[in-house]
């Protein structure tokens, strides 16, 4: 089944957007390197299930802006509705991972009505954490080594605090990484989300890590997601990457988890 592209105009920006598939809408929200075709082989197994779509975010890959600026979570949100509207519709399934699953707590707490069901994985909300202090001066760390010595130095850094690779992933798989330090990095690291609105909104929800991601940050974070929503945690296979390395066993997961918040799984309260 082959993947068509389609462009949508919003804010600014020209978001480029990928779609596969047949069913209700499934939107995958992509995480630092903000491109799409990260999730193309997650997409090529749910889409006899669902009509996939995921997008470049804006300033990544193909999704050109008139004018480069850093990061804004609402405006990142906004963007997301764009695409589902391009789709021809007015709410979706939503998945995130990592900054992706950040920008999807920010469309529950905003736009709850273009949400049918929710899953956030491993999103790096490091102010949530009991030693964010610690966490956010290992994020400085990483941000002053970008600004020292460029983003590939950067990356080697930040994949210092990845659990579960073995080897860990080579700095030059990231794409769009000088985008992703100079404009990104910081705002998706020190984002809080609005809790009490997501609770309010009564999404149905459910937080998810990765079973080989242990301890490391993004995945407690998880853990504290499901917390302050009172949703499912939901352990998924593999670590921060497994919808790459291992997509029909992410897909399993994934849908399960979906099936459970349609049939009766409990929204966030």
């Amino acid at each position: 089944m082959d993947i068509a592209t389609g462009t949508v105009r919003t804010e600014g920006a020209d978001i480029v957007y990928d779609h596969q598939g047949s069913g209700p809408l499934l939107l995958l929200i992509p995480g630092g390197g903000g491109d799409a075709a990260r999730y193309h082989r997650l997409m090529n197994v749910l889409a006899d299930r669902y009509t996939v779509v995921t997008y470049d975010r804006r300033g990544n890959s193909r999704s050109v802006v008139d004018t480069e600026a850093d990061l804004d979570m609402a405006q990142q949100a906004r963007d997301a509705v764009a695409v589902i509207r391009a789709m021809g519709h007015d709410k979706a399934f939503v998945f995130g991972n990592s900054g992706g699953a950040n920008i999807a707590l920010e469309l529950a707490a905003g736009h709850p009505e273009t949400i049918a069901a929710l899953v956030v994985h491993e999103g790096p909300t490091l102010l949530i954490l009991p030693d964010a202090d610690t966490c956010l001066a290992w994020a400085d760390r990483v941000h002053k080594t970008y600004l020292a010595d460029g983003a590939m130095a950067a990356m080697d850094v930040f994949n210092e605090c990845l659990v579960g690779f073995d080897p860990l992933p080579p700095t030059s798989a990231v794409p769009n990484a000088d985008f992703f330090m100079a404009r990104e990095y910081l705002q998706i690291s020190t984002y809080r989300p609005d809790f009490d609105a997501i609770r309010r909104n009564r999404i149905p929800v459910a937080a998810a890590a990765g079973r080989d991601s242990g301890d490391a940050y993004y995945a407690r974070t998880a853990r504290l997601h499901a917390d302050h929503l009172g949703c499912e945690y939901a352990e998924f296979p593999g670590n921060h990457l497994a919808f790459i390395f291992d997509p029909p066993a992410f897909a399993t997961a994934l849908t399960h988890v979906l099936d459970q918040l349609v049939d009766g799984g409990r929204p966030g309260q």
